[in-house]
C-alpha cells in the first residue's frame, strides 16, 4: 500500500475559508484605523490654530481678519496652515466676528459626529 503525501481538496478548502474569516476581521479595523488617525490628526490642527487665533487676540485685541494672519504663530514645516487631514486642503472654516474654527470637511466622524463642528 502506497502512502499518498500532500494536502488533500478539503483541508485546502478549510484553511482558505479561515484565511478568509480573518482577513474579513482584520482588513475593516485597518481600514478604520486610518480614518481614526486623520480625525486625531483634525483634532489636533484645530487645536492648534485656535491657540493661534487666540495668542493673536490676546496680542491685538482683536480677532485676526483671516486665518493667514496666524501663519506665523503656527509650527508648520512649510511656515503655511497645516491641512485639514480629511479635505487635503487648508479650507478652514473661520469666523472673523467669534475666533471660531471648524473644518471645512463634510460628512461624519467614527463616531456619527459631523467634522464641521470639530
Amino acid at each position: 500500500m502506497r502512502r499518498r503525501t500532500g494536502f488533500t481538496l478539503i483541508e485546502v478548502l478549510i484553511v482558505i475559508v479561515v484565511i478568509a474569516i480573518l482577513a474579513a476581521i482584520v482588513i475593516p479595523r485597518l481600514l478604520g484605523a486610518g480614518r481614526a488617525a486623520r480625525e486625531a490628526s483634525l483634532r489636533a490642527d484645530l487645536e492648534t490654530i485656535r491657540k493661534g487665533v487666540a495668542l493673536f487676540q490676546a496680542d491685538a485685541g482683536t480677532y485676526p481678519e483671516s486665518l493667514d494672519q496666524v501663519k506665523w504663530g503656527l509650527v508648520t514645516p512649510d511656515g503655511e496652515l497645516p491641512k485639514d487631514p480629511v479635505t487635503g486642503q487648508a479650507d478652514w472654516k473661520y469666523d472673523p466676528d467669534t475666533g471660531a474654527v471648524h473644518s471645512a470637511a463634510t460628512g461624519n466622524d467614527l463616531s456619527g459626529t459631523p467634522y464641521s463642528v470639530y
